[in-house]
């Protein structure tokens, strides 16, 4: 009886063992599955997982993630196709209302310059001042477009330099001087003499500070006040806009640098801020926004982050 209950023992004890093995060899193929999506997901290359296992639920899970990754693999392809085919027609059809808006912005010019010369009845002059301002707000939007649409598509072309952005600033800042000072702006300026110098594209520097400038002048006019400061931190220099308008909401925080966007339909397109960023990013910068709301000057900031030379 003695032995029989060894024996049983024994048998049980080397099932555990065999059954405990088994789970330990299943934790650690488990384990090297979640190792490598978390590769598969920081890696852009197209990877599967490849385990060198003989236990059938693990190369059961292993197929199915595979089968999973072939299908999103190709979906991502058909995706990338249709984007570049969605980013040339916008470019395509942007490029063509270019000319004629533009035609049709000179004409409606040449009536408000006659219309200023002849003694019409009040509505008339209305009239032709709404077309015109609409004209112009027209041609912007459109250029904005096809700006964004060359942008990422990849075909504008940008010249990388060492620029001066202490002039720059100053410059595009001095552009403004009229409409605030029409709009009773308090601007404070925090630029040091000495030139801050960084590897851009000179134009697309111009292009993002006068988004954000007349962005904060649009979004901020409540709290009339603007502010620009340059400084280096690092190996980086940084640009930033500071408004005191009514501020941005975490809901709107998330999407504030996405294409056609705006928490105020009635004050823009929209594609300011996605024009700016793409093209920080794509001379190697980013920008990024500090807002606090709830507070009587709500501190709205945009900063630009660029790489010193």
């Amino acid at each position: 009886m003695a032995l029989l209950f060894f024996i049983i023992s024994m048998i049980l004890l080397v099932l555990y063992f065999k059954e405990h093995n088994k789970n330990k060899k299943i934790e650690r193929d488990y384990k090297y599955i979640n190792a490598r999506l978390l590769d598969i997901i920081n890696d852009s290359e197209n990877n599967y997982i490849l385990i060198p296992s003989d236990i059938k639920v693990v190369k059961e899970t292993a197929k199915g993630i595979n089968n999973l990754l072939e299908k999103f693999y190709g979906r991502q392809i058909d995706y990338n196709r249709n984007q570049k085919v969605i980013l040339q027609i916008f470019t395509n059809i942007s490029h063509d209302l270019r000319t004629p808006i533009t035609v049709l912005k000179g004409y409606i010019e040449m009536l408000y310059l006659q219309s200023q010369k002849e003694d019409l009845p009040p509505v008339i002059h209305t009239t032709i001042e709404k077309m015109q301002r609409n004209s112009q707000e027209l041609v912007h939007s459109v250029n904005s477009l096809f700006n964004l649409a060359k942008i990422q598509s990849g075909d504008m072309v940008f010249h990388i330099q060492k620029v001066n952005l202490t002039q720059v600033c100053h410059e595009i800042i001095l552009e403004f001087y009229t409409i605030l000072e029409e709009e009773k702006f308090h601007v404070e300026v925090n630029i040091e003499d000495k030139p801050l110098y960084a590897n851009v594209d000179i134009e697309a520097v111009g292009r993002i500070l006068k988004n954000l400038i007349d962005n904060a002048i649009q979004y901020g006019n409540a709290g009339k006040f603007l502010g620009i400061s340059l400084y280096k931190k690092d190996s980086h220099i940084y640009i930033e806009v500071e408004d005191h308008g009514a501020g941005i909401s975490e809901k709107d925080k998330i999407h504030i640098f996405t294409r056609a966007y705006t928490a105020d339909r009635k004050k823009g397109n929209g594609l300011g801020l996605a024009i700016s960023q793409e093209l920080a990013n794509s001379m190697g910068g980013s920008i990024s926004v500090v807002s606090i709301p709830q507070k009587k000057n709500c501190i709205h900031n945009p900063i630009i982050k660029l790489e010193k030379s």
